[in-house]
């Protein structure tokens, strides 16, 4: 069970796979407060690169974080 406290304001989402991008809107969510980044850029990233984390991370120039 996830404790709601975890993630504060009472957000219940924890990505199943912590290395894939999911693109629904609890998982942009989480990803957007995580990489500081609009879920929208994120949702882009996404299709544009695929779910890997780390290519997102590259294709949004945040690589390294």
């Amino acid at each position: 069970m996830r404790e709601r406290g975890l993630l504060g304001g009472g957000i219940d989402y924890l990505p199943p796979d912590p290395t894939s991008i999911e693109v629904k809107p609890q998982a942009l969510d989480y990803w957007a407060r995580t990489l500081e980044t609009p879920p929208e850029k994120i949702r882009r990233a996404v299709e544009k690169v695929g779910p890997s984390l780390e290519k997102v991370k590259t294709e949004l120039g945040i690589a390294g974080v």
